[in-house]
Parts: structure tokens; C-alpha cells; sequence
């Protein structure tokens, strides 16, 4: 079981004992991902908001709205603060649910009366995800940049979950053997 699957169990767990025999507790493992937090906030808060933690969708947004902003001054694009919080706070619905509306993901309309599909949706091009350049049409290339930058964070909770739970577990094993 990796750490990000250790998580989501840990996060529901209702036994939370500190027992130094075990190495890898729910304990342990919360404890990681908080430290993991310190270095990556966004990589943790998009572990939380997947995991179904509402008041994640908050932070992850304050931080990506902030990252929008400095990322459109280095591309020398125009954004304000209230847009770059209105454009997070779009790529993370997005990023939650890219699903066309129009064809429900089929990427063809379903024929009236059956379970047939039919001609290629137009909004979507026949991809089933809503275009994210077409929601944000004067800003795409943030929102591009958002997504991929959301997506990169996203694969470095669990390493870096993993790099401060094996520090943890080194010097826990070092106390261990030095009591024997």
C-alpha cells in the first residue's frame, strides 16, 4: 500500500495511538503528510481536496490564485488579483471534473430513446472534457499553466510524504534499538 492510500485510511482513522512499535501508524503517516505540507502546501492540499476535504478547496485555491498572479507577471500577462482568484478557483473545478456537459465524457451525443451514441459532440470536439481554453478564453494560457502546474504537485505528495516518514522511521528505529 502506497503512502497516498495510507493517507486516506489514516484520515479516517479513529485510532490515532503513538506506538513506537509500529513504523508506519496512522499517526506516522498523518505526521508525514504534515510535514510533507511545510515544503509542498499545494501537493498536501490537493491530496486533502481529492481525499474529500472541503476546507482544502479554500487553501488550494488562495495558494494557486497566488501562484496565477506571479506566474501572469512573469509571462507578462495582464491579471489582477481578483481574476487570478477567479481563474484558480475555476482550474481546480475543472481540474475536479473536466467532463463535458454536453455528452456526459462520451465525446458523442447520446440518440434520444437509447443508449446508442450518435454524431461527434461539437462543444468538445468528441474529447469528452470541457475545453479549457474555451472557459477561460483571455486567460488560457494561465489556466493551461494551472492545470499542469496542479498536476505536477499533485505526483509529489506521496514521495515527499515518503522522504519525511523514512527520516521519522530511521531515528524511531535508532530510539528503539538504544532502549534495548
Amino acid at each position: 500500500m502506497n503512502v497516498i492510500e495510507r493517507y486516506a485510511s489514516a484520515v479516517r482513522s479513529t485510532n490515532l495511538e503513538i506506538n513506537e512499535r509500529t513504523t508506519r501508524s496512522d499517526s506516522d503517516v498523518l505526521g508525514a503528510m504534515g510535514l510533507a505540507s511545510r515544503q509542498f502546501p499545494l501537493a498536501v492540499a490537493l491530496q486533502r481536496l481529492f481525499l474529500g476535504d472541503s476546507i482544502a478547496a479554500r487553501e488550494l485555491v488562495e495558494i494557486l490564485a497566488d501562484d496565477a498572479w506571479r506566474q501572469a507577471r512573469a509571462m507578462k500577462v495582464r491579471l489582477n488579483r481578483v481574476q487570478a482568484y477567479d481563474l484558480a478557483h475555476g482550474c481546480v473545478a475543472w481540474h475536479r471534473n473536466p467532463t463535458c456537459d454536453n455528452c456526459g465524457g462520451h465525446g458523442a451525443t447520446v440518440i434520444p430513446g437509447s443508449k446508442t451514441l450518435g454524431v461527434k459532440c461539437k462543444p468538445c470536439k468528441g474529447t469528452g472534457r470541457t475545453s479549457l481554453s474555451a472557459l477561460f478564453k483571455e486567460h488560457a494560457e494561465i489556466a493551461d499553466w494551472l492545470v499542469a502546474h496542479m498536476e505536477k504537485h499533485q505526483a509529489m505528495a506521496g514521495p515527499e510524504a515518503m522522504k519525511q516518514i523514512a527520516g521519522y522511521l530511521d531515528l524511531k528505529i535508532a530510539v528503539v534499538e538504544a532502549g534495548k
